[in-house]
């Protein structure tokens, strides 16, 4: 929030990675108490860590709203990967497989973008999209011409319905720790 209010004349990129819900599984008391009716130790602490993250969220919003940037800035919101069950009280229902896997559980993940002044509120698009598309679309909203080589897609057309389908022909995933790879088309 510091940073947001430093100089609001400024065009910013500001890149916040919360470890929450990683390990170690640790929440404060104020966030285990929501959920103190959650039996399982660990789906409490994990739960407690998500409300936490979210509630961080809020108050980076509320900043922006404050500031009366939100209207103007383009924010992502995603995970790196689906949740290592059993070992954290994550759940990836109703996808099959965890973090780590070549599944929809290890794959799939949330993926919200929101643009007041750019982006039609409320729109659910359907095709799978990466994060790699990113940088793509950021540098787009700065109208700002993306390197040929440059990974991803701009996907601020898909919601505006100025171009329809499926922005990637295929998406390929690599672990090379595990020696698997994935490719999904359609």
């Amino acid at each position: 929030c510091e940073f947001i209010r430093r100089d609001p004349s400024k065009t910013w990129l500001l890149y916040v990675a919360f470890n929450a819900p990683h390990g170690p599984l640790q929440a404060t008391e104020k966030y285990l108490r929501r959920f103190a009716h959650i039996a399982d130790e660990q789906r409490r602490t994990y739960t407690a860590m998500v409300s936490a993250l979210d509630d961080a969220v809020g108050t980076i919003l509320t900043e922006l709203r404050t500031q009366g940037q939100e209207d103007n800035t383009l924010i992502f919101f995603l995970s790196d990967n689906g949740g290592p069950l059993g070992r954290n009280g994550s759940l990836n229902t109703p996808f099959n497989g965890e973090k780590g896997y070549m599944l929809e559980g290890g794959l799939r993940t949330p993926y919200l973008v929101q643009w007041k002044a750019g982006l039609p509120a409320g729109k659910t698009y359907d095709h799978p999209v990466s994060s790699l598309d990113i940088s793509a679309t950021a540098l787009a909203a700065a109208q700002t011409q993306a390197p040929t080589n440059l990974d991803g897609v701009n996907l601020l057309p898909y919601p505006k319905g100025e171009q329809t389908g499926d922005p990637h022909p295929a998406l390929y995933w690599r672990m090379k720790a595990r020696n698997t790879w994935a490719i999904r088309m359609g």
